[in-house]
């Protein structure tokens, strides 16, 4: 992806017939504020439209001024399936992660993380729900969501400090197991001193998933929130910045 907006101030100050060291002070400032504004429209598109998928695009979404009258808006990675969609079949991506290994019959596979207490604005409906099935489960074994456990000391317990499988109703047709089983209950401590409570599944995606239809991921249009931010800085130059500068210095 590469959008450029580009302003030519020495053009606009030779059209203007005028050199002042405060009509290039004002286009200068115009231009930032254009590009603090757009890199919060990016982010306002993204909280509008994007439900549980909206922090995993925001936090991908970097402001800088690598230089001298030069801004960038940039996407991360991890993000760039939501910018620009993604065909339906086998999620071969996840096999090309950092955590991506081979085993000893040559085939790569990945241990996939699953954290089931996240806020709900976090989760998709399906993830929600489980998420309640599971902190039910664990309030009959007398396990808090949230709380931090500590030992007899009363320090916190620190690394996994419970493991449980749950039954459930929740198995596809090519699921060996469900949803349930494997949950592990985990507590670390921040450079803050804060401890941390996560509860979690791990699954495991290997290369044959593909042909036993596992790992399916049913495609998603990109959202194009990029394209959409540029075009709204476009107009608000060419509709509003722009026309405020000419009547100034005209």
């Amino acid at each position: 992806m590469d959008l450029k907006f580009e302003i030519d101030v020495e053009a606009l100050m030779e059209n203007l017939q005028n050199t002042s060291k405060q009509l290039e002070s004002d286009i200068i400032r115009s231009a930032h504020d254009l590009a603090s504004m757009t890199h919060a429209k990016t982010l306002e598109l993204a909280r509008d439209g994007l439900g549980s998928l909206t922090k995993t695009y925001t936090d991908q979404v970097e402001f800088e001024n690598p230089e001298e009258n030069l801004w960038v808006i940039k996407l991360n990675k991890p993000a760039l399936f939501i910018e620009d969609g993604r065909a339906a079949g086998f999620q071969r991506d996840l096999l090309n992660g950092k955590s991506a290994k081979t085993n000893k019959k040559g085939e790569k596979y990945a241990i996939i993380p699953f954290t089931h207490n996240k806020p709900p604005s976090q989760q998709s409906s399906t993830a929600h729900s489980l998420a309640q099935e599971i902190k039910k489960a664990l309030k009959k074994e007398g396990i808090n969501w949230k709380k931090p456990e500590v030992d007899a000391s009363g320090s916190p317990r620190i690394g996994k400090i419970h493991s449980f499988s749950f039954d459930s109703a929740r198995l596809k047709a090519h699921h060996k197991t469900p949803a349930t089983y494997g949950v592990s209950v985990y507590q670390s401590k921040g450079a803050d001193g804060q401890v941390r409570k996560d509860v979690m599944t791990f699954r495991v995606i290997t290369e044959r998933h593909e042909s036993e239809g596992k790992w399916m991921h049913p495609g998603m249009t990109g959202k194009k929130f990029f394209d959409k931010s540029f075009q709204w800085a476009t107009d608000e130059w060419e509709n509003k910045i722009l026309p405020a500068i000419l009547e100034k210095y005209q």
